[in-house]
């Protein structure tokens, strides 16, 4: 804490700090102070001071003067003002560190809100650096926090673009992602000469924290192929240190130039999960390598490796992906024809959950009794007297819709007795005048009725818990209208309305002044 005269006097060339100009602290400023003083010890970190600067009542300048100005942080490097930031910006610890490192960080961490900018800064990259692209649904998150911290010590080395555009992130590729998470992906620019081409890219799967960064940002740094020439035991890589296996692809001089070419694509499309070497047969004296093409060495102290023969470059990946296939590879293949024939039924059982799903449930009788069976004769009856009805379309040959039915059994016991929600279902197979007039054209099919209103169509999991949610959520008006100050903190601590407080939902709130227009 110090006076207007003491700050400006201790400001250094070059050092940054964070100020908060005070003149009496009113109550509303209490938390946000907290935070700011929390915060402190995490921005001394990265050389930044956090200052509290006690104005004069009769200090009428431009940070200590006016009313609006004391609502706000400012961040300085040396006596230059960098940013100021509205308090409600700064609501805790991490969207204070984000802000003021990403605002500090101006050069380092780009901000992109169309594709045409990430093309452009991809191409001026391509053949000089490598990109970390990383998308976070808000500024401020804990996620941007991550960002940013690990932007400070690798934003000399890589360029740090930055996103909150959800359409940004399915443009480059990742369409089936949930935009409501956090993603970082690191760019190949460096090795690409093509400007027609985008930059490969390698996602990291792991929650964005400023561990996984860096430790993919490692893993993205180490080398693709590690050419090794002594005894496998021995070796270890940065993949083995950060706890992933090492698949070792086995070479000799006549074949060298074809095995580090199959070395390097298995390594591509390993690239986070796992390590490659070749390791020349013909520099390491060990019989066991001339009956093997490839090795596997897990992290794992005192486990030993495995060699191991596979055929093509799809079981090297499978063996990294899905560890049991390192023991079904390993089982002798002499057993007898019909034992073999008995695993392949197994195996092709496990394929599939739904098959065997269906394999496991098609000797016990459902108990449908609950559900309400619709024909064309009570279909339209039924809808007009019941306030709710969801309806199951489905068809009774269909693997998929029998175990959803299995489903819809299971949310008919938790429902039972629930006023005001009807379940039914409609065989399409016997009914399909039905299923043609309503439209279904997949199986199965769920949609909610209610009277008077457009039907809803259900498009999540098929899970008994998610369509219990789903049920239940359509039972309330959306949007709700809340009355009082109680209602919307009620709400908000999902306590209202109270048919869902045992259901878990997303709440989103809209505050509207009474002026607002329809």
């Amino acid at each position: 804490e110090l006076s207007p005269q003491e700050y400006f006097s201790s400001l250094q060339a070059g050092r940054a700090s964070l100020a908060y100009f005070s003149r009496n602290v009113s109550p509303g400023a209490q938390p946000f102070l907290e935070q700011i003083g929390n915060s402190a010890e995490a921005l001394q970190d990265y050389g930044i001071s956090v200052v509290k600067v006690n104005c004069p009542k009769e200090d009428v300048s431009r940070y200590c003067g006016k009313e609006n100005a004391l609502r706000k942080a400012y961040l300085f490097r040396g006596n230059m003002l960098i940013r100021e930031f509205p308090t409600d910006a700064l609501f805790d610890v991490n969207s204070i560190v984000a802000n003021v490192l990403f605002a500090l960080l101006f050069n380092e961490v780009k901000y992109v809100e169309t594709l045409a900018d990430l093309q452009n800064i991809e191409n001026t990259l391509k053949g000089r650096s490598n990109m970390v692209f990383a998308y976070v649904p808000a500024t401020g998150t804990a996620e941007h926090r991550a960002v940013m911290e690990v932007a400070f010590v690798y934003g000399t080395v890589h360029q740090f673009v930055l996103t909150t555009e959800a359409t940004l992130l399915k443009d480059t590729g990742n369409d089936e992602l949930d935009v409501s998470s956090a993603r970082l992906l690191f760019c190949h620019c460096q090795q690409a000469t093509d400007l027609a081409q985008p930059c490969r890219r390698t996602a990291m799967e792991q929650a964005l924290t400023m561990l996984n960064i860096h430790r993919h940002l490692k893993l993205m740094g180490a080398p693709l192929v590690t050419e090794v020439a002594e005894d496998p035991e021995k070796v270890s890589t940065v993949h083995l240190q950060l706890g992933l296996p090492l698949v070792f692809i086995l070479s000799q001089k006549e074949t060298y130039e074809a095995d580090k070419r199959t070395a390097e694509f298995v390594a591509w499309q390993l690239l986070g999960k796992a390590g490659v070497a070749l390791l020349s047969r013909d520099l390491v004296d060990l019989n066991i390598l001339l009956r093997s093409n490839v090795a596997l060495k897990t992290p794992d102290e005192g486990v030993p490796i495995k060699y191991l023969v596979l055929e093509d470059t799809d079981e090297v990946i499978t063996l990294v992906e899905d560890k049991n296939k390192v023991e079904q590879i390993q089982e002798d293949d002499e057993e007898e024809e019909d034992e073999e024939e008995k695993e392949n039924n197994n195996q092709d059982i496990q394929d599939d959950q739904v098959v065997e799903a269906i394999s496991r449930d098609k000797k016990r009788e459902l108990p449908l009794e609950q559900i309400l069976v619709l024909t064309e004769e009570t279909f339209h009856s039924t809808l007009l007297d019941s306030a709710r009805t969801v309806v199951l379309f489905y068809a009774s040959w269909e693997a998929v819709s029998l175990t959803v039915l299995r489903s819809y059994t299971e949310v008919a016991d938790l429902l039972k007795g629930t006023r005001g929600v009807l379940l039914s279902r409609v065989n399409c197979w016997d009914w399909p005048g039905i299923c043609t007039k309503e439209n279904v054209t997949q199986f199965p099919t769920i949609r909610i009725y209610e009277k008077g209103e457009r039907s809803v169509m259900y498009n999540g999991m098929w899970g008994t818990e998610e369509l219990t949610s789903f049920i239940m959520l359509s039972r309330v008006s959306c949007p709700l209208k809340l009355a009082t100050i109680e209602e919307a903190e009620g709400y908000l601590r999902g306590e209202f309305p109270s048919e869902l407080s045992s259901y878990h939902h997303t709440s989103v709130l809209g505050v509207f002044s009474t002026a607002t227009t329809e």
